[in-house]
């Protein structure tokens, strides 16, 4: 089943982020400044918004692009299961501020996007990071970003979240600072953020995504979470019968 049946038989439409060039970055609920939006005059910088999107798998990066850690963006067909698995591989990481992360498309139809009000989500970012999100990316591919600002970072793949597609990053600091979820009143009237929903609920409840578990540990592998919590959460309907 392609990813367009799965996301149809589960009543669901994915999300493809905004934040997919600079004008997408202004006026978020954390007035971003325009010096923050043109961050990037020049080709080897990494955007605080946009990231840095590599076309080829074996691109040659000038040193100031350099990534201090791999993440891998996976689809594993799993026996008995009607969708496959999909993750990043690991799961949770643990980085210094400063460090940048490459996070590596092995297989295509992923995106990295933060939790974030401006994409409709409960800020699960540190307060005062931008609503940074890679563009939907092909097969051997990469994209990069530089986590700065200490704390804990949440991140999702758009059409994949449902089913568990989702990340911890623990960046110096295991302490998260969360926004408010649900229906929140802003200058603009009421917006509704949305938590994680469904499997990836349960992937960040599992002891072993714990921030300060991620910090003593490393990192933690997809194979370390619970059974329990990578089940789906969506009903498929039974084929007509002939």
């Amino acid at each position: 089943m392609d990813r367009r049946q799965v996301l149809k038989a589960a009543g669901v439409t994915s999300t493809i982020p905004l934040a997919t060039g600079l004008g997408a970055a202004s006026g978020d609920n954390g007035n971003h400044s325009e010096r923050e939006q043109q961050a990037c005059s020049q080709a080897d910088c990494i955007h605080p918004v946009l990231g840095y999107s590599g076309l080829e798998g074996d691109e040659q990066l000038p040193g100031s692009l350099r990534p201090d850690h791999a993440v891998e963006l996976e689809t594993r067909p799993t026996e008995g299961r009607p969708v496959p698995e999909f993750f990043f591989e690991p799961t949770g990481l643990f980085v210094e501020p400063g460090d940048v992360v490459q996070f590596q498309l092995a297989t295509p139809d992923h995106t990295v996007t933060a939790y974030h009000p401006q994409h409709g989500r409960q800020r699960r970012v540190p307060e005062g990071v931008p609503p940074f999100s890679s563009p939907v990316l092909g097969m051997d591919t990469f994209w990069l970003y530089r986590f700065d600002e200490p704390g804990v970072y949440d991140v999702l793949c758009s059409p994949h979240e449902i089913f568990g597609m989702v990340m911890r990053i623990v960046v110096g600091e295991p302490t998260a600072d969360f926004g408010p979820e649900g229906a929140v009143e802003t200058e603009d009237g009421e917006v509704e953020l949305r938590p994680p929903e469904l499997t990836a609920e349960l992937v960040y409840a599992d002891p072993t995504m714990d921030p300060a578990t991620i910090a003593e540990r490393g990192s933690v592998s997809w194979d370390d979470l619970a059974a329990e919590s990578k089940q789906l959460l969506v009903e498929f309907p039974e084929p007509p019968a002939e």
